[in-house]
């Protein structure tokens, strides 16, 4: 029912729709709007109640309704099934928790409009506030462990050419699968999996995408190298919209890799790394290691010419250093 309430509220911005109207293409009393109202608000809907007017939405951009999302992925070769929740310590998390409990098939989306303790590569923290688009898809995958590591590579290609569809950007790739924009990170991708090493179980790619929030609520630490897309444009962004073309593109690439592998999409994705025969330091669990980065392989791993050897890298965080 609220999301129905939020639809009709959003159809249109900025103006104000009586109780009384609401009641009666909802078929529910005045009471019950005012009740599901008081809770949208408890939720970070911001709606403005006026006595004699009714109620009307702003920041509809950050509003997400679902039905009109699914229709649109309809014909779509994943059965989609997104689930909403108004927050959640992690998406990554509740989806974890579907998965053990047996609710989760392929396709599953987990949104929150906000989250508490979500986290990024290497145990990091990621700020999720609202008007970010905060995701985790359940996919299973035929495929070996080794295999599946390599769609972080393939979602991170897949989310920029989403982005890259407003036109207004050009999404580029930090190995391995972070999306950045004017040299400031936009997009982060944490993928946890289970099974066997011939066999993946199943595979949650976290999302997280910077779309209608000031850096500022990114926190201190973390204003001065993330961005989002409307700090960029200056244009607020329908979440919907950005989720769908997301949702679009990863089922696109998703299907590419598994029928011919990272080497048909590989090109592409070279294209947009912006270190890429540069100089750059990587840091590893291992230690840290300077030199061009030559290629990224079949694999996806990053190879770097150090000066004494050639060196093939599947992990670690990479660095531009600074060019004399």
């Amino acid at each position: 029912m609220r999301q129905r309430i939020l639809g009709e509220l959003c159809k249109n911005p900025g103006e104000y729709v009586s109780g009384k109207e609401l009641a009666e293409k909802l078929g529910i009393s005045r009471v019950a709007v005012w009740k599901h109202i008081e809770n949208l608000k408890g939720e970070g809907y911001a709606i403005l109640g006026v006595s004699g007017k009714g109620y009307c939405i702003e920041e509809s951009y950050n509003v997400l309704l679902l039905d009109s999302i699914k229709a649109a992925l309809s014909t779509a070769r994943l059965d989609w099934k997104l689930h909403l929740f108004p927050e959640l310590d992690s998406t990554n998390e509740m989806a974890k928790k579907l998965i053990r409990e047996g609710q989760a098939a392929e396709g599953t989306v987990i949104i929150s409009r906000q989250q508490s303790r979500g986290k990024g590569r290497r145990g990091r923290s990621w700020q999720a506030p609202l008007g970010g688009l905060w995701f985790s898809i359940i996919l299973r995958p035929e495929l070996a462990l080794s295999e599946v590591v390599v769609l972080s590579l393939v979602f991170a290609l897949a989310i920029s050419r989403a982005l890259e569809s407003f036109r207004l950007f050009d999404p580029q790739i930090k190995w391995p699968n972070d999306v950045y924009i004017n040299g400031k990170k936009v997009v982060g991708i944490l993928l946890e999996l289970s099974g066997e090493l011939e066999q993946a179980d199943y595979l949650v790619a976290g999302i997280g995408i910077n779309v209608n929030i000031d850096r500022a609520s990114l926190g201190r630490g973390v204003a001065k190298t993330a961005t989002s897309l409307w700090e960029e444009s200056g244009t607020y962004y329908q979440l919907g919209e950005v989720l769908l073309r997301v949702l679009q593109s990863i089922e696109e690439y998703y299907y590419e890799f598994l029928e011919n592998g990272f080497e048909a999409i590989r090109k592409e994705y070279k294209s947009r790394c912006f270190h890429l025969g540069k100089m750059i330091k990587l840091d590893t669990p291992r230690g840290s290691l300077e030199g061009l980065n030559l290629d990224i392989d079949e694999q996806g791993n990053l190879i770097i010419d150090s000066g004494d050897s050639i060196e093939c890298l599947t992990t670690g965080d990479v660095a531009l250093l600074a060019e004399e």
